[in-house]
C-alpha cells in the first residue's frame, strides 16, 4: 500500500507537471498564430504552391532587374543622355584641336 501511496504522489506530481507544460506549449502556439487547420499536409502543399510561384515570377523579375540601370525619370534620362553629347562634342572638339596642331607644326 506504501508503495502506491508513493507512486500514486509522483503519478499526481507528473500529471500538474504535463498539464503545465501542455498549456505552456498551447500558448506558444496561440501566440505564433497556430491554429488546427494547418497541418503537414497543408504545409507540403502551400510549399509547392511557393515553388510554383517562383518558377512564374523568376522571368518577371530577372525583366525587372534588367531596368534599374535606367533612370527613374524621363527627364533624368533626357538630361544623361544630353550629358553624354556634350562629353561626346567636347572630346571631338579635343581632338580636332589635336590634329589641326599636328598639321600646322608639320607644315611648318
Amino acid at each position: 500500500m506504501d508503495g502506491w501511496k508513493t507512486n500514486l504522489a509522483i503519478l499526481v506530481s507528473k500529471e500538474r507537471q504535463y498539464l503545465q507544460q501542455y498549456s505552456n506549449y498551447k500558448s506558444k502556439l496561440n501566440r505564433v498564430g497556430y491554429t488546427p487547420e494547418i497541418s503537414h499536409g497543408m504545409l507540403v502543399e502551400m510549399a509547392e504552391h511557393k515553388k510554383d510561384l517562383e518558377k512564374k515570377t523568376k522571368p518577371i523579375l530577372d525583366t525587372l532587374r534588367s531596368y534599374q540601370d535606367l533612370p527613374p525619370d524621363k527627364a533624368l534620362a533626357a538630361l544623361a543622355i544630353e550629358d553624354k553629347k556634350r562629353q561626346y562634342n567636347a572630346a571631338e572638339k579635343e581632338l580636332e584641336d589635336i590634329l589641326q596642331s599636328a598639321l600646322a607644326t608639320s607644315e611648318d
